[in-house]
């Protein structure tokens, strides 16, 4: 499972393709003109392994599970509607608001923001995971665009898919990201200082 997380966030990420979220594309192709991982892996090969420009999500994922199969591993692409992003594992969307209602552009602890994405696409991979409980093998999602790193490097899972639906924590990898990206609430936050953590909540939106 750790060799594959490696082919995953390190081969996909920093081998085959290169992430582009906005145009202009002039020195590559558009992420949205790729019709199959086939193109992009002859593009890689007889450019002598540099990376392909553009991709995003959703031509990363396609990109892992034609590796996948090509191997022998089960794969099949995931798709999340309204996919949220927490970048800090508080397994919450959390906005922030100054004493005047102003919106904060981030955690004003961590410097970062979290997100909610129209969509995201991953991967579904089946696989034995002898260092999990009974039950937790299987179905492993992992995820070949680059969002947050784990360990150091771009790279999500693979967490195993039954963890995720059941909200279970405490299983390798990356876990609590996808539980997040799935089921997180959105919680707002006003500075106060009589707080003792200087916030205070004033709405939660579990929808």
């Amino acid at each position: 499972a750790n060799a594959f997380n490696e082919i995953d966030g390190k081969f996909v990420y920093n081998g085959i393709l290169e992430g582009n979220w906005m145009p202009p594309y002039d020195d590559g192709t558009s992420p949205s003109a790729w019709t199959g991982s086939v193109p992009i892996l002859e593009q890689y090969y007889e450019s002598g392994g540099e990376r392909v420009k553009y991709g995003q999500c959703w031509v990363f994922a396609g990109v892992v599970t034609t590796i996948c199969r090509a191997i022998g591993l089960p794969s099949r692409v995931v798709t999340n509607v309204v996919s949220a992003h927490d970048t800090n594992g508080s397994l919450s969307l959390d906005v922030y608001y100054d004493e005047h209602m102003n919106r904060l552009d981030a955690d004003p602890l961590t410097g970062t923001a979290d997100s909610i994405w129209n969509y995201h696409v991953w991967n579904d991979v089946w696989m034995s995971r002898p260092d999990l409980p009974k039950g937790y093998g299987g179905w492993q999602a992992i995820d070949g665009t680059p969002q947050e790193q784990s360990a150091g490097l771009y790279r999500c899972g693979p967490a195993p898919v039954e963890a995720v639906r059941q909200g279970i924590t405490g299983f390798n990898f990356d876990v609590p990201f996808l539980i997040a990206s799935v089921n997180a609430d959105q919680i707002s936050w006003i500075r106060n200082p009589r707080s003792v953590i200087g916030w205070s909540k004033i709405n939660t939106n579990t929808t």
